[in-house]
């Protein structure tokens, strides 16, 4: 009788067991740890349109980056030839001035003041005044002239250095953005093989909208020997304040009511006709802006002091720290600055085509 309660209480507890924890069936969802280490599907779908946009942007930002690294080379090379003739010029002055020291002591003008007092008329001492003044002024200038070279052998091994920082620091960004970009493929890789087929083809029209626009871009480029024309434009609510703009960019904006201030650089000349991140052939005459984070078609209006104007980012950049926006060559003069300059920036959109 024992026995066969003791049998009956270990059917029960099968029974509950198995309610409480079936078996795991064939084709059935793994349960614990397994399942949780791989997102739904739609998470993964989400996460494979966002990140084939982020490896849109870094694609783009590397364009950029190799484009500033090739005109760092060129600059490189050329700020090492300039660095030679300015060592060169050095090196004639100091000889030059070497030669005159020479000279004096060979002509024996150990003392000029006896050379004067032995002056034999008025008209020999007024002689012999001029002719040391002359070798004075000689004397100087070349004393001048090895100072001067001097100067600037050493301010151009400065900039030389600091073009050779730049380059470093651009190959060390170039270096993240190629292992940020190999990272997100693989991570999209893994995410596409797991992908209905509805959403592999919500991707494949993402990229195919990534693409046209990149298309788009590069077709609004302006033609690098075209004539830029400046047209006044407005900003509302801004009324009676004249902004200056591209012919080839809007006329008429709406403020966004963000403001911010930046520090400005500006490139051009080397970039003239280079690819930026976006897509479009930069033009230096044109009133574009790179930023680093800001996205492309954004527009900004910008002011310094009494001067105004409306640009658009194109590309990214700059790539050196403290520096907000790379202004086109004719922005910045539009702005009135050659180096950096802090600008006012009011975030606009555009109200017309």
């Amino acid at each position: 009788m024992r026995r066969t309660r003791l049998v009956a209480a270990m059917l029960t507890a099968c029974l509950l067991f198995g309610v409480l924890a079936p078996a795991a069936l064939p084709g059935a969802p793994p349960v614990g740890p397994t399942a949780a280490s791989s997102p739904p599907l739609d998470e993964a779908k989400e996460r494979a349109l966002e990140l084939e946009q982020l490896i849109e942007e870094n694609r783009g930002e590397r364009v950029s980056i190799e484009e500033r690294i090739a005109v760092t080379n060129l600059r490189i090379v050329a700020q090492q030839e300039v660095l030679a003739e300015a060592r060169s010029a050095l090196l004639e002055a100091q000889h030059s001035y070497r030669v005159r020291m020479v000279d004096m002591y060979k002509s024996r003008i150990a003392d000029p003041f006896s050379i004067l007092f032995t002056a034999e008329s008025m008209s020999d001492l007024y002689s012999r005044i001029i002719m040391l003044t002359r070798i004075a002024q000689r004397d100087r200038r070349a004393y001048l002239d090895a100072v001067v070279a001097a100067a600037e052998a050493e301010f151009q091994a400065a900039y030389l250095d600091d073009l050779k920082a730049q380059d470093v620091a651009l190959r060390e960004l170039q270096r993240n953005s190629l292992a940020e970009l190999d990272a997100a493929l693989d991570e999209q890789r893994v995410l596409v093989e797991r992908l209905t087929e509805e959403s592999l083809r919500e991707l494949e029209v993402r990229r195919t909208i990534i693409a046209q626009t990149r298309k788009e871009w590069l077709e609004s480029s302006v033609p690098l020997d075209a004539e830029i024309r400046l047209v006044p434009a407005v900003v509302e609510p801004h009324h009676g304040v004249v902004y200056l703009a591209s012919e080839h960019h809007p006329r008429s904006y709406r403020s966004l009511a963000r403001t911010e201030t930046a520090l400005c650089s500006w490139y051009g000349n080397e970039f003239h006709g280079r690819l930026t991140a976006s897509g479009q052939v930069y033009n230096q005459n044109d009133f574009t802006c790179a930023s680093r984070t800001l996205p492309f078609g954004t527009r900004l209006a910008l002011t310094r002091g009494e001067r105004r104007i409306i640009v658009v980012v194109t590309d990214r950049g700059p790539f050196i720290a403290g520096r907000d926006l790379d202004l086109s060559r004719a922005a910045a003069q539009a702005l009135g600055f050659s180096g950096l300059a802090t600008v006012d920036v009011e975030y606009v959109e555009a109200i017309d085509d």
